[in-house]
């Protein structure tokens, strides 16, 4: 309990000069109470923390807890996706012996779309009035990536989210993206089993679409580099081609956006 004395001339001061005392008492989510001494010139301001706070269920409409606890297992899916991209782009493509600049920088935008998906799940558990609940996130057990073919087609992955478990098999960014997907489609399939539209729309406008490029995008890649091999001009040239086509062409439509937004205000 916080307890604070004011004199009485003082309190009359503070009230009379509105510097907003009760105001930033509200502000602090603190009930105020005053009690007067009987056998002192004082008056004692006696700041109660509240035994329980309001629970957020009360924004809670019809967001059932089966499709809660989907949600934020999509949340650490996404978060795991997020931290494989960081392992191959940090760990692997940045090193200084290795230098594949494009490589280094399309698995980064890949690491901060899946961090963007992780947060809006995140804001609409919020949203509806249910609670977030964050997983443990395992890394790669492999992160010497030895080649971007190794990158975009082998990676030994082990970890367990709730009742998802990827335990020691070949996973690949393309079936990484694939298992994403379904994942989505397990959760708006829960939603509509509960009749939750409003989920429903949010996973399948907000994400489905950008999910199903993100597959034919990863396929295209790791056709284009099965067929050069592992030599070094070829990496070169794929390194390039991933910068300039990939890279800089969504940097360039991002920064268009920008100054639209800029100039719009």
């Amino acid at each position: 309990m916080l307890r604070i004395l004011i004199r009485k001339p003082h309190y009359k001061l503070l009230k009379s000069h509105n510097y907003k005392f009760y105001s930033l008492i509200r502000q602090l989510g603190y009930s105020l109470t005053r009690k007067k001494s009987e056998n002192s010139n004082q008056t004692e301001v006696c700041i109660d923390k509240p035994t329980k706070w309001p629970s957020g269920r009360r924004a809670n409409f019809d967001f059932h807890e089966e499709t809660e606890a989907a949600m934020n297992e999509q949340i650490n899916v996404e978060l795991m996706a997020f931290y494989y991209y960081l392992s191959m782009a940090a760990a692997y493509f940045g090193r200084v012996d290795v230098a594949l600049p494009g490589c280094e920088s399309f698995f980064m935008q890949m690491h901060h779309d899946e961090h963007e998906h992780a947060l809006r799940f995140f804001n609409y558990v919020k949203m509806r009035g249910g609670k977030v609940h964050l997983c443990a996130i395992s890394p790669p057990n492999d992160q010497d990536w030895k080649c971007p073919l190794h990158a975009f087609k082998v990676n030994l992955f082990c970890v367990q989210i709730n009742s998802f478990v990827y335990v020691n098999f070949l996973q690949t960014a393309l079936q990484l993206e694939i298992e994403v997907s379904k994942k989505l489609i397990a959760v708006n399939v829960i939603a509509e089993k509960h009749g939750d539209l409003n989920a429903s729309d949010f996973i399948i406008t907000g994400f489905m679409e950008d999910q199903m490029k993100s597959v034919n995008e990863f396929g295209r890649l790791t056709t284009a580099l099965s067929g050069v091999g592992d030599q070094a001009l070829a990496r070169f040239l794929f390194d390039k081609d991933l910068l300039e086509n990939y890279v800089m062409s969504n940097f360039n439509v991002l920064k268009n956006k920008f100054q639209r937004r800029k100039f719009d205000k």
